[in-house]
This record gives structure tokens, C-alpha cells and sequence, in this order.
């Protein structure tokens, strides 16, 4: 409890006194203190620290700077919160606030003994031009390859790239204060060549005759239909004629003579129907099936012994 009696004392003071700080931003940075108080009283621990940050950042005095340090240990920040701890110290010493720094100095130790640190080594022949190495996305400068760095606990995520080299990249987890855990980079393995490409599949035919392919059957069908239809007529004249026939067979009179012609004419019609049918709709099935490329033609023949259709075209 001394402790942050202690903090909300040296806080107050030297947010009054930035005298190269603008009016209105001292204002911010004031409002924003007193509200990371009132959240840090209200038991709103993380919600606090951003206040804090964000005061920090609008008043250069060691006061706000290190409420943000006690902020940040207490939800286990402790390498950002040692770092504020450095830079309070600094401003404390150069403003002469002797007791603000006294306070900076003691939790800079303290905190120093609860730091984990993490090394970033290169393995020796991962060493290639052009090679960028990264901790929780920030740039790793080559410089501080191989140095323990004070982090915070939890989670890290480092990462590695190189022009011509597949990434590589592994996380892990910090957790025990004093400990120095290390990652080395190994060698990037060389970026495979892309994969070849799927050989171009042959687009799927194009059947632009299958509404003619269905009208051909439909009219395949009449033909067979009106062939029946003319078939039957035939054998009804034939029976007419056959009535009327002379004992040998001859037609003498006119009705049968008549009704002879009629029979012969509607049983040639019935089989040029039958023809013409069966042709459409062996041309439908095969407009269907086929499907002939947009170059075919398709065209009706008639003749004295013949009906259907003609087709002719590439595939």
C-alpha cells in the first residue's frame, strides 16, 4: 500500500512542471493520469497502463513514467516495465528530482532481477545475402544477433527470410524470470522450384445443335406418327378396293379403281412418313450424342425413294 501512496505523490508534482509542453497537452496528459488512478484503484490493472502510456507520452516527467512501470510489473510486463524504469531515472536525474529518482533507481534493480532474456543466434552457415531476421515483427538488427535481450514473458515469434530461401519462423514461449532462452536461425532451405503446371484440360465439347437435336426427334416422331396414321388408311382403303374386286382379281368399276389408287397412294405415303421419321430421329440422336462443331451444317433431303436430313461438318 506505500508503495502507490508513494507513486500518486511523486505522479502529481511533476506533471505540473513540464514548462516546454504545450497548454493542452500537459491538460491530456493530466486527464489521462488521473484516470489510469481512478482504473489502478478500481482494481482495472490493464486497463490502467494504457492511460499511463498514453500520458507518457504527452508529459517528459519521471512521475507519470513511473506509475506506468508499476503498471506494467503488475500485469508481468517486467522487460518494458525496466526499460521505463531506466528512462524515469534519466529524466529524474537530469530534472534534479532527487526523490523521483530514488524511486526510479529502486525499481530498475529490483525489476533487474526478474527479466527473461531471449538470444537470437545464426547458425554459421545460415549466413546469406540478403538475409532479414525478425522478433514479434520488428527488424532484428544484425548488430544484436547473438545478444540476450531482456524481453517480456509470454509468447515470441521469431522469424527468418532470405532472397532464393523458403521463410522459416518458430515460437516460443518465455515464462521463468533470470533465464536466457536462445533461437538460432538455421539454414534456410533453397525455395523449391514452383510447381508445373497442370497440363491444359480439353474444354468440355460445345453442343450448339441440341435444341435442333430435340426439334429433329420431334419431328422424327410426327413422321412416324403420320406414317402409322397413313399405314392404317391404306389397309382400310385396301379392304374398300378389295370389296369391289372381280373374281380374278381385277377392279372393273370405278369405286374400286378408286379406291385402289387411294390405297396405293396412302400406303407410299406411309412409308415415305416411316422413312422421314426414322431419319429424324436418327438425325436428333446423333445432333444429341455428337454434338458437331459450330462449322456443321444440317439441311433436309427428299427424293422420290428418300427423306431425312443431311449433316455434314468437322468434329
Amino acid at each position: 500500500m506505500r508503495l502507490w501512496i508513494f507513486l500518486l505523490g511523486v505522479g502529481l508534482a511533476p506533471l505540473g512542471t513540464g514548462g516546454d509542453a504545450r497548454a493542452d497537452d500537459r491538460a491530456g496528459a493530466q486527464l489521462l493520469f488521473d484516470q489510469g488512478k481512478q482504473l489502478m484503484a478500481e482494481g482495472k490493472t490493464a486497463d490502467a497502463c494504457p492511460k499511463f502510456e498514453a500520458s507518457a507520452q504527452l508529459s517528459h516527467t519521471p512521475g507519470v513514467r513511473l506509475n506506468l512501470v508499476d503498471c506494467w510489473t503488475a500485469i508481468g510486463r517486467t522487460a518494458s516495465a525496466w526499460a521505463m524504469a531506466a528512462e524515469a531515472l534519466d529524466l529524474a536525474e537530469r530534472s534534479g528530482d532527487k526523490e523521483a529518482a530514488d524511486a526510479a533507481r529502486q525499481r530498475h534493480d529490483a525489476l533487474l532481477k526478474q527479466l527473461t532474456y531471449l538470444s537470437v543466434t545464426i547458425a554459421p552457415d545460415a549466413m546469406v545475402p540478403g538475409l532479414e531476421v525478425t522478433r514479434d515483427g520488428q527488424a532484428l538488427l544484425q548488430g544484436a544477433w547473438g545478444t540476450p535481450v531482456p524481453v517480456d514473458p509470454g509468447s515470441h515469434v521469431v522469424a527468418a527470410r532470405a532472397p532464393g530461401r523458403q521463410p522459416w519462423t518458430v515460437t516460443r514461449e518465455l515464462t521463468q524470470p533470470g533465464v536466457t532462452v536462445t533461437i538460432e536461425v538455421p539454414v534456410l532451405a533453397e525455395q523449391t522450384s514452383s510447381t508445373p503446371e497442370a497440363p491444359p484440360q480439353e474444354p468440355p465439347k460445345q453442343r450448339p445443335f441440341r435444341k435442333l437435336a430435340v426439334a429433329s426427334a420431334a419431328l422424327g416422331l410426327v413422321g412416324i406418327g403420320v406414317g402409322a396414321a397413313l399405314g392404317i388408311d391404306a389397309m382400310s382403303k385396301k379392304t374398300d378396293y378389295q370389296a369391289h374386286e372381280t373374281p380374278d382379281g381385277q377392279c372393273a368399276d370405278p369405286t374400286c379403281q378408286t379406291a385402289s389408287h387411294d390405297a396405293f397412294t396412302a400406303g407410299t405415303w406411309s412409308t415415305v412418313s416411316f422413312i422421314a421419321g426414322a431419319a429424324f430421329l436418327g438425325a436428333g440422336a446423333f445432333l444429341w450424342f455428337y454434338a458437331p462443331g459450330d462449322s456443321a451444317t444440317v439441311a433436309p433431303v427428299a427424293g422420290p425413294q428418300t427423306a431425312g436430313l443431311s449433316v455434314a461438318g468437322r468434329w
